[in-house]
């Protein structure tokens, strides 16, 4: 989603002026979250078309306070910062059929002038392009095979064909990765305005989109990796003797209650007692040296019993009791075989992950605890696409 936003403040009392280049009206995008944002903030805004080189310029020409961008440049961090993500992107390269074999020395690229990709572009030396004005014109350009591939946002790619009436199926598609959105406030207002960008990210959450889910073709490639080895490791006697030990440690509500806020009181001191002790026990050992062997695409596994408590960990974790998290309540005595959780980004490490949970059965297929996998997305789908992540 080719989206640039700039802003303007006046006075205390004319609106915020904002800039995009993608549609006003475009249902579920990033100005839609912009736009909640301010009105709940009780600040008015307007909105018009600029592109993001325009917007950049004007920026550090001190006639704009900032603009709307996938990330903060070295360029630009002398002039500004960038607030929490407020919406994400899935970007995939889409190649025409005709091309999938073509040197990619000799590949055509087409992106949409003054868009992150073209921006992105420049920082690859990527200079075979062919530049068009809009998504319609980049996804036809390439429907008609004038360009051999383009690098888009998945659900910009899929609804614009659908729009123009193209079949998107006969295109090869590749992820490349997830894009965090942010508002770039130029010094020029957090001057003029110290809590504006406080402010702003303290009111995301209220504006929060759908939560973003795997596509179905995402979720069957992370299957085809671990769903084999994650059903040989609960079948294990080191995973399924653990669970039904700690089931035969039953804790009342205030005793559960009590321990877990023990355990995160610790973690946030980084004291790390219970957990650390967790962390020594032969299962949790054994999970750690498990996950060593999928080279960074597991991030954790966590064993948890009927009652929602940890029994084994292969990290730490930021809580003892899973019983209230959807990762156990609706997987344990479900009907499913597995169940995906929706994309979570990590600020503190710039990393998408999800949390990939099935049950654990006794012999007689009674339903005894819960395994739940963290799974760095992005390493994941760039590993089965063979793809370098820059």
């Amino acid at each position: 989603m080719p989206t640039t936003l700039f802003f303007v403040l006046l006075t205390l009392t004319e609106p915020l002026k904002f800039g995009t280049n993608v549609s006003l009206t475009t249902p579920d995008n990033a100005v839609n979250q912009v736009q909640c944002i301010l009105h709940n903030m009780n600040m008015p805004f307007e909105l018009k078309s600029l592109s993001w080189l325009r917007a950049r310029r004007e920026v550090k020409l001190d006639r704009l306070d900032g603009y709307f961008t996938t990330h903060l440049t070295y360029e630009m961090s002398q002039h500004g910062k960038l607030s929490s993500p407020i919406y994400l992107e899935n970007w995939y390269w889409f190649t025409h059929p005709n091309s999938i074999n073509v040197d990619p020395k000799k590949l055509r690229y087409g992106v949409v002038r003054g868009s992150y990709q073209a921006n992105w572009f420049k920082t690859q030396n990527i200079t075979s392009l062919v530049e068009v004005n809009s998504l319609e014109e980049i996804v036809n350009v390439l429907h008609h095979h004038r360009v051999d591939k383009v690098l888009l946002d998945l659900d910009d790619f899929n609804n614009t064909a659908d729009n123009l009436g193209i079949d998107a199926s006969p295109y090869q598609r590749s992820f490349y990765r997830y894009v965090p959105l942010g508002v770039f406030a130029a010094n020029k207002l957090i001057n003029s305005h110290p809590s504006f960008l406080d402010k702003f990210d303290e009111t995301i959450p209220q504006c929060a989109p759908a939560p973003f889910y795997l596509s179905q073709g995402e979720q069957v490639q992370i299957l085809d990796k671990l769903l084999t080895p994650l059903e040989g490791l609960i079948s294990q006697p080191i995973i399924t003797d653990t669970v039904t030990q700690s089931n035969h440690i039953q804790l009342s509500k205030k005793e559960l209650k009590l321990a877990d806020e023990l355990w995160v009181k610790e973690v946030k001191a980084h004291q790390h007692g219970l957990a650390k002790k967790m962390l020594l026990i032969d299962a949790s050992l054994y999970l750690k040296q498990w996950q060593t062997q999928f080279n960074g695409i597991v991030t954790e596994t966590i064993l948890i019993d009927k009652q929602g408590k940890n029994a084994a960990i292969s990290k730490i974790t930021s809580d003892y009791w899973q019983g209230d998290e959807s990762k156990f309540s609706l997987v344990y005595k479900q009907s499913i075989a597995h169940r995906f959780s929706s994309v979570e980004y990590d600020a503190s490490t710039h990393h998408f992950q999800v949390h990939l949970s099935l049950p654990i059965k006794d012999p007689q297929g009674e339903h005894i605890g819960v395994i739940t996998l963290g799974v760095d997305v992005e390493k994941a789908l760039h590993s089965f696409n063979n793809i370098v992540l820059n």
